[in-house]
């Protein structure tokens, strides 16, 4: 990945989402004087966006919550004249979107030069990043999100004569059109179905992140990231040309969204498990696992998707067996695990459980990734559910041939010093 393309493209990027704030904001100069309800809207300092806008704007800031916001609040803050500058929402203060410019410019520095450090040095980089992108969807959602679906519900009401032509149209969908128009305009109804749909975009969006922050190639990491930027320059893109334009555009994200919610609230609760565990260093001891052993599902097993959290434990009789529940507050539910070939593999990030076919030769297949902080315990974890074999896998037998490579090769080359007449 050229790193003069993606510059430009963030740059780009910046400016679409800047642009297209400014196209839909600013009133034209030779506009009449704003009737008594504009000079409302203005009083209230709100976002004040149509209902096309609101939903491009939603949508945009669930993409990235951090550049969406901070966009936001320069393109508010220098929109809005000097003495009501004072009025704005907290993040039109400098200080607020000033922090997240800088934070973008680090992340933009991070996988700029991280494309060239080593994979060790830039993952923990990322992982950080990853849970930035939560607490910035978490104020997002909860400062921001409100505000937008606020403003719609009270300065872009609907006009009768609007919706008499769109009845008279021969589709005879008045009550529809009724019923649209007071949840649009209730914020009871408006803000709640906005933070949802926020969530959904926010979610996809964020199993990206939870990618790049698991994958161990620098090119699909650059991959990724040019495939999140190119989401919000479809957006920002989109609604330069017309807002019902990015409207379009971003209902049809929304909808992927929800299509995709399961799939993306299992990827982002493995992400952020593992990645917490891995910041933290966290390390279990024997005693910790009385109450079972944390872990994720490496296959679809008897219609549990992948990637679903459970824990392995014994039932009354001693037989090992993976409960969880589904979206993790619904009643627990169980899949009986055979005791019969399992097999524990020692990662070099974290360990996993196998199950070895009835073939003696075969491979094992991976039944169960297991959180890092079960490292350095995986015999205990062994005796306590009776499996067979403590393995070393793949990827850390790689590691040690190469450490014990290093080894010989530096230790001959000792013996040849030693060996060489003075």
């Amino acid at each position: 990945m050229n790193p003069s393309f993606t510059r430009r493209l963030f740059v780009t990027l910046f400016a679409l989402l800047l642009g297209s704030s400014l196209l839909h904001a600013a009133p034209p100069a030779t506009d009449p004087a704003p009737a008594p309800a504009a000079k409302l809207k203005e009083s209230m300092l709100l976002p004040g966006v149509s209902l096309s806008q609101g939903i491009s704007e939603i949508t945009g800031v669930a993409i990235s919550p951090l550049m969406g916001v901070s966009v936001m609040g320069v393109w508010t803050y220098y929109k809005t004249e000097p003495h009501l500058r004072h009025r704005l929402p907290w993040y039109c203060h400098p200080g607020v979107w000033g922090t997240g410019l800088v934070l973008l410019a680090i992340c933009f520095l991070k996988d700029f030069l991280g494309a060239a450090a080593p994979a060790l040095v830039k993952k923990p980089l990322d992982f950080l990043e990853l849970f930035e992108n939560k607490v910035s969807a978490l104020v997002a959602s909860v400062g921001f999100v409100p505000l937008v679906a606020l403003a719609m519900a009270h300065f872009e009401k609907a006009q009768p004569q609007a919706l008499n032509e769109f009845a008279g149209s021969g589709l005879a969908v008045m009550p529809l059109a009724s019923l649209i128009d007071f949840s649009v305009h209730t914020p009871w109804i408006s803000i709640p179905v906005a933070i949802v749909a926020f969530l959904v975009v926010w979610l996809s969006s964020h199993a990206i992140n939870v990618l790049i922050a698991l994958s161990p190639f620098g090119i699909v990491d650059a991959g990724l990231k040019l495939v999140k930027l190119s989401l919000m320059a479809l957006v920002a893109g989109a609604t330069l040309i017309h807002p019902y334009a990015g409207a379009a555009v971003s209902l049809v994200l929304i909808l992927i969204g929800l299509l995709f919610a399961g799939w993306s609230f299992r990827l982002t609760l493995f992400g952020t498990l593992m990645g917490r565990d891995f910041l933290l260093n966290k390390r279990a001891a024997a005693t910790d696992l009385e109450g079972g052993v944390k872990g994720f599902l490496a296959r679809r097993t008897q219609g549990v998707p992948v990637r679903t959290m459970v824990r392995l434990r014994q039932d009354p009789s001693g037989t090992p067996v993976l409960t969880y529940h589904p979206w993790l507050v619904l009643p627990e539910r169980r899949i009986p695990v055979p005791d019969a070939g399992m097999v524990i593999y020692k990662g070099l990030l974290h360990p996993s459980l196998a199950h070895r076919p009835d073939e003696v030769a075969a491979t094992p297949r991976s039944t169960l990734i297991l959180l890092p902080r079960y490292r350095r315990v995986e015999e205990d974890i062994a005796r306590r559910f009776g499996c067979q074999e403590v393995v070393d896998g793949a990827l850390l037998r790689g590691f040690k041939a190469m450490r014990q490579w290093l080894v010989d090769m530096l230790s001959s080359g000792r013996k040849l010093v030693e060996m060489r007449p003075s």
